[in-house]
């Protein structure tokens, strides 16, 4: 169980990363990566996107994203993983203009169906000052996707 979670993972490393609270865990088939012995590689994973470099302006470097829980639950079509991330955006050192830093709150869900190798779903919500400008680029919720199905196909191709 415990390869197959840090598998799971690696999928991911999200962006997304991000969680979700449920009022009975247990019931809704979801568990909590935060319980985890491999939390932290499952944080550090996560941690590695660069939502912030999408913002084509302005603070478009990721200071600190901080993952504060990671929930997988069964879904319909396989597994669903669910994330919640703080986040701040920074400008880089070498930017024209030095803005102040955005922070944000990031909950990602990415649904993936393990046996065709495949994201069936996804969906990004972010809120703050960073979620202001964030939320309206388009790419954002493509980027969610197309990052998740990296990690996906590349767990496919271990096996």
């Amino acid at each position: 169980m415990s390869g197959r979670f840090v598998k799971f993972a690696e999928v991911l490393g999200i962006s997304a990363g991000l969680s979700v609270t449920f009022s009975d865990p247990a019931s809704a088939g979801c568990w909590s990566a935060l319980k985890s012995p491999e939390w932290q590689q499952v944080s550090s994973i996560i941690a590695s996107a660069k939502l912030c470099e999408q913002m084509p302006s302005g603070p478009n470097r990721t200071r600190r994203l901080e993952v504060t829980a990671v929930d997988f639950c069964t879904a319909p079509s396989g597994v669903s993983v669910t994330a919640n991330v703080s986040l701040t955006c920074g400008s880089s050192s070498d930017s024209f203009l030095q803005l102040s830093p955005l922070d944000g709150k990031v909950v990602a869900t990415v649904t993936l169906d393990i046996g065709a190798c495949k994201v069936t779903d996804s969906d990004i919500n972010i809120s703050g000052q960073a979620g202001e400008i964030l939320s309206k680029l388009p790419q954002t919720q493509e980027f969610l996707r197309t990052w998740a199905q990296i990690r996906l196909s590349n767990l496919c191709g271990m096996q």
